[in-house]
């Protein structure tokens, strides 16, 4: 049995630059992948099967929509694979949450089938038939994101953080979100190449960027200014924003033990909201 993670996808900040003429959106973004994640194994089979188990298994469909059985079906039809395989998938992270759950999913589908079937992924190109987050989330590293995804570069220079991520279990559509963004021309980001990898340079620059989706998402979905609030709260938090098109909302702090303490304030505060302390993978 082979098995992959498939880690929660934060998008530090998420600058909105541009709209092409076929609609989508151009961005500039910092990515980053935690240490927390949905779990997949791949087992061999005649024939290409999934199921779902986990905390959020019930909200997973399983029929042609479901991006790990499509990102399974591109890599079989690309190298004329004829067996299958038996994907289980343990679904940690809340759907339509601004983690990049379902895309995370389809890479780690992509990973885990390439070694059980023995052939290369898919060039990027390919994978953005899937869904623009695909080539960023086959690399789980922080990475520089740019045009409608496919522009990335690795930050070698990003440093491990501790960091609190909060859900109040409300899906938001991205779709949504992108149509309510008024602006569509913002600023980029600035440069970031000289900083040192160092918690508080990154944390400083970090807190001068935005998530230009944030306040679209809250005419749609009103609580996430709850959550992001009640993470501003919290004791020692340096930098709390919104994740993609939300509702995740998160918090990064310095050391690992303050974030394990906001966790279990924050758990005793709202119960009935989604919470988890991990940390960003770092090279």
């Amino acid at each position: 049995m082979l098995e992959e993670t498939a880690s929660a996808k934060i998008n530090f900040c998420l600058h909105v630059v541009g709209q092409k003429s076929n609609g989508f959106h151009l961005l500039d973004s910092i990515v980053g992948f935690t240490d927390f994640g949905d779990h997949l194994s791949f087992e061999k089979s005649n024939r290409l099967e999934l199921s779902v188990q986990g905390a959020f298994s019930n909200q997973i469909p399983l029929d042609e929509t479901n991006l790990v059985l499509k990102a399974a079906e591109l890599l079989r039809k690309i190298n004329k694979i004829e067996c299958g395989a038996h994907i289980t998938l343990t679904k940690n992270l809340p759907p339509s949450s601004g983690l990049g759950g379902g895309s995370s999913d389809a890479a780690a589908a992509i990973r885990g089938l390439s070694r059980l079937w023995q052939v290369d992924p898919p060039e990027s190109a390919c994978l953005m038939k899937i869904g623009s987050d695909l080539p960023v989330c086959i690399n789980q590293k922080t990475q520089h994101m740019k045009g409608v995804g496919e522009i990335l570069k690795e930050i070698k220079t990003f440093p491990t953080l501790p960091i609190l991520l909060v859900n109040p279990l409300k899906q938001v559509s991205t779709q949504a979100v992108f149509r309510m963004l008024k602006n569509k021309q913002n600023s980029p980001l600035p440069g970031y190449e000289k900083l040192n990898r160092t918690k508080k340079d990154w944390i400083n620059w970090l807190l001068l960027q935005r998530n230009d989706l944030t306040i679209p998402a809250l005419n749609i979905e009103p609580v996430i200014l709850e959550v992001l609030q009640t993470i501003s709260n919290q004791t020692s938090v340096k930098k709390v924003s919104m994740s993609g098109s939300g509702a995740t909302c998160f918090g990064i702090f310095k050391n690992k033990y303050d974030c394990d303490l906001a966790l279990e304030k924050l758990r005793q505060e709202r119960p009935e909201w989604w919470s988890v302390s991990t940390e960003i993978l770092s090279i």
